[in-house]
């Protein structure tokens, strides 16, 4: 039996954060501080007010499209949380504009780290696919000041020969425009005891917007330090429909909560938190189709509730999730602090020749090196664990020692195409990467009954 499997470190791509990649942001102060601001523009005469807005306009339009409608909507807040403008005399329309300029900032939204990728097969969006080539739309964890974590997005190519290159980018991003969207007082009471009436919410964006400048930011209150470690899969639904989803961790800066994005398109997506009572801790990842059970098709979703141990969760409506078990726990000394998903389940294709649910996982061992594992769950009781790599599938190596976080390698998706597994993951927390894995060799090793290097 070959008991060797070709890791294939790709040399690139590899996406660096970028401190020059920015976005256009509130800048909120204190209530008397945004009174004393109005009133301080209300004082400058018409001429000063026109050179100081011409002075912004000319040096940021460049960088940020529809910039007066962004001044205007700020100065909207401000005036809000100020009252009457001073003297009673409303500013004008260029004063305005100036005032809302002091209630805005530029953000670095990548400045400090890019990292914890996910990666899905993109929709039919006209783009030419070359022959044999996969287009993908790859999410990133996008960290700025103060550890603000938010959802960008990268789209790209697979070759045949398990390649990867990756579309330029934009330098500017766009939040979108957000709405709330009502919500029962059941299903309120429901999302585990919390007083937040921000979720959920839909972001919306111009579909004249490249994909890599659209920015998922934390706006609700549960999300407020960061929208982290999204997984997103294309999900098929029993009528043949196509959705993505996404788990992701919300983090007000005390707590986490587990929560749910879903777009039809990525140009809208609608944001809301995960109830019941196994809607807990971190590394939620949903399958890509409903699994049969108690004779009915249902949601599944891969779990980690007590942050050490594999769980396999079900639930009738996506959003509520009571029911789940265990199914793996820390067995290996390179996962026995704990062991979770790397994204969602990949259903092995027929050109496999096998059946069952591909599952990549971390393992935190000594040090709290973090790497990646592999187990395999039966195709139609993906309660069973049919198969398990005894040993890391990929460790920390020289690229992944230094970093934000050192010696951490990690995913959160991964995709098969054609013959390869290829896997983008977050380097040391700092940066992306991409590995390239022939997906047969890892299936022999996990299948691979007396090999030293499965578990059954």
């Amino acid at each position: 039996m070959n008991n060797h499997i070709d890791i294939k470190r790709l040399d690139a791509p590899v996406l660096e954060p970028d401190y020059t990649r920015l976005v256009i942001r509130p800048f909120e102060l204190p209530k008397k501080r945004v009174a004393e601001v109005v009133a301080r523009v209300a004082a400058l005469d018409d001429s000063c007010v026109q050179e100081e807005l011409r002075q912004v306009l000319s040096e940021f339009s460049a960088d940020h499209a529809k910039l007066p409608e962004v001044f205007e909507k700020n100065y909207a807040w401000a005036e809000s949380r100020s009252g009457d403008p001073p003297g009673g005399r409303p500013l004008s329309p260029a004063g305005r504009l100036l005032a809302g300029a002091y209630f805005t900032s530029e953000y670095a939204f990548e400045a400090t780290a890019l990292f914890n990728p996910s990666i899905a097969a993109a929709p039919d969006t006209g783009v030419s696919h070359p022959l044999g080539d996969l287009r993908f739309i790859m999410s990133a964890r996008s960290v700025g000041e103060g550890h603000v974590s938010s959802v960008s997005f990268r789209t790209g190519f697979i070759d045949k020969d398990g390649g990867v290159s990756i579309d330029p980018e934009g330098r500017a991003a766009v939040t979108g425009e957000r709405r709330s969207l009502a919500v029962s007082d059941a299903a309120r009471s429901a999302a585990a005891g919390s007083a937040d009436n921000s979720l959920p919410y839909e972001t919306r964006f111009d579909p004249a917007t490249p994909l890599s400048e659209r920015l998922l930011f934390p706006s609700a209150a549960a999300e407020q330090n960061g929208i982290e470690d999204a997984r997103f899969v294309r999900f098929t639904d029993e009528d043949g429909s196509v959705t993505y989803y996404a788990t992701y961790t919300a983090y007000d800066g005390k707590n986490i909560r587990p929560c749910l994005i879903e777009t039809p398109d990525f140009l809208s997506f609608t944001m809301r938190a995960l109830s019941g009572a196994m809607a807990l801790n971190k590394g939620m990842a949903l399958f890509p189709r409903k699994i049969k059970r108690q004779g009915r098709g249902r949601y599944a979703m891969l779990s980690r509730i007590d942050g050490e141990s594999l769980y396999l969760m079900f639930s009738d409506d996506m959003v509520t999730w009571n029911e789940g078990a265990k199914i793996a726990s820390p067995l290996f000394p390179w996962e026995f602090i704990q062991i979770g998903n790397c994204g969602s389940p990949l259903e092995l294709p027929p050109s496999t020749g096998q059946a069952g649910w591909l599952v990549l996982t971390h393992g935190v061992g000594s040090l709290r090196r973090y790497s990646i594992g592999a187990l395999l769950l039966d195709a139609a009781d993906p309660a069973r664990v049919t198969g398990r790599l005894a040993a890391p599938l990929i460790s920390p190596g020289e690229r992944e020692r230094a970093g934000y976080v050192p010696n951490v390698i990690y995913t959160c998706g991964s995709i098969i195409h054609g013959e390869h597994l290829i896997i983008p993951y977050g380097s040391a927390d700092r940066s992306i990467a991409f590995i390239s894995i022939k997906t047969a060799e890892l299936l022999e090793k996990l299948t691979g009954g007396q090999s030293p290097y499965a578990y059954t």
